[in-house]
């Protein structure tokens, strides 16, 4: 499996919407993740496996927690990954249940899917 894209909104430290282009990373299949604590790198990895099992990764985050604190609240937390596999490319999509604007002048309202 080779990462291809993954688009991040509203998900964790990402307030707004960060889309990261990993086809700029090569074909060679080793990537190296740097940055100072607090820069987002867990967050990637919770991302990825978030798209992939629907679920964050360790064992210390819940599908509650990918929520952005940040994000304003008409920003919808998904988490979409693009990715090549034997040869075919897939496109996964999830939101996690989260609290967003209704239209229409309603306070609020719940989403949840995953394609």
């Amino acid at each position: 499996m080779r990462p291809l894209s993954l688009t991040i909104s509203a998900f964790c430290s990402y307030s707004g919407t960060t889309v990261l282009d990993m086809e700029k990373l090569g074909t060679n299949g080793l990537y190296l993740i740097t940055g100072e604590t607090g820069a987002g790198k867990t967050t990637i990895f919770d991302a990825v496996t978030y798209a992939l099992f629907d679920s964050p990764s360790g064992a210390n985050r819940n599908d509650k927690m990918l929520r952005s604190k940040y994000a304003d609240i008409n920003t919808p937390t998904e988490v979409t990954m693009v990715f090549e596999y034997r040869g075919e490319k897939y496109n996964v999509s999830r939101n996690t249940e989260q609290v967003i604007a209704k239209k229409a002048g309603a306070t609020r309202s719940e989403e949840h899917t995953s394609e």
